[in-house]
């Protein structure tokens, strides 16, 4: 047995879920910093009422905001780490998980079943540790919405002032003076069930088309595999999580939006009267937009970290 591989042998389960979290978190983490834009477009996007199109709404913040301030800087700092937190739980955990769900069910390979229910327990815990930094990512690039309509209308749009979230840890502090532990987890229900979702699409369509590759020998392992599935990734991601995204958004940036729900539930039922089935799938073009270069950029990347830490390529 060569030495490389006896070493990597020796490598304790724990050595290899550390191993593997920081790999994600890291590559994640970087990730989401770069594309924050499309993410605080479709936050805005969702929660705005004053353009017919995301087009319009695009060319309407880049000309009286500009790219840093209206859609780079909002929330940056915030949604790095929640990215880099719930997705280094959620990528990180997935493959003891998913080994650990193939071992109990008593199967001896994995299947598109312990794929996606792992990636559904991974990123269910990953979201609903990370909720605060979303919380506050969340309303900071709401906010920064409902303060431009402000402006186009003279003032003149109904509901209270929003307040000014800073993207530091005083924007945290500001959250549990106003509500506790209840303000910094608002919305975790939706959050959970969105990331949750949002993960096991990712899991799902990457190890599956991985697997399936493997089984029937179309392209060798590498790079161009690695973008292939991340495509696939993003499209289940965003398919399975949009309409529980558009719930979250909605229901944690209700304040910034002159709106008082009293639960996550009467969000959903306030949101189904406004546009029925089809309108909780408002944001799924954004959406898409937004994770698919995420997913090409900091999967293949993970991998590559993986590789050049000791461990072998996902499988």
């Amino acid at each position: 047995m060569p030495d490389e591989e006896r070493t990597k042998k020796k490598r304790s389960s724990a050595d290899e879920l550390t191993t593997n979290m920081l790999a994600s978190t890291t590559c994640v983490g970087v990730a989401v910093f770069l594309f924050n834009p499309l993410d605080c477009l479709r936050i805005r996007w969702q929660v705005q009422t004053q353009y017919p199109s995301m087009a319009t709404h695009l060319k309407g913040v880049l000309r009286n905001e500009g790219l840093l301030r209206g859609l780079w800087l909002p929330g940056v700092l915030n949604n790095a780490v929640g990215g880099g937190l719930s997705r280094g739980i959620g990528i990180g955990c997935y493959p003891t998980i998913r080994d650990a769900i193939t071992k109990l069910s008593g199967g001896e390979t994995k299947s598109g079943g312990s794929m996606f229910v792992a990636g559904l327990l991974a990123g269910g815990l990953g979201y609903g540790i990370s909720t605060p930094f979303w919380v506050l990512k969340t309303k900071i690039q709401a906010g920064l919405e409902h303060k431009s309509s402000l402006k186009s209308c003279g003032g003149a749009v109904a509901g209270a002032k929003p307040t000014v979230y800073p993207d530091s840890l005083r924007g945290l502090r500001m959250l549990w003076h106003e509500g506790r532990l209840p303000g910094l987890f608002r919305g975790t229900g939706a959050l959970v069930v969105r990331g949750a979702l949002m993960n096991a699409g990712n899991t799902l369509g990457y190890d599956f088309t991985k697997t399936y590759n493997k089984k029937h020998h179309i392209v060798p392992e590498g790079p161009a595999l690695h973008v292939v599935a991340s495509l696939a990734a993003a499209l289940l991601s965003s398919t399975f999580s949009v309409p529980a995204d558009f719930v979250m958004t909605r229901y944690q940036a209700s304040s910034e939006m002159g709106r008082n729900y009293k639960s996550v539930l009467h969000c959903v039922k306030d949101l189904h009267a406004e546009g029925g089935v089809r309108g909780f799938f408002r944001g799924w073009t954004p959406l898409f937009t937004r994770v698919a270069p995420l997913y090409i950029l900091y999967l293949p990347a993970y991998e590559q970290f993986r590789k050049a830490m000791g461990l072998d390529y996902l499988d």
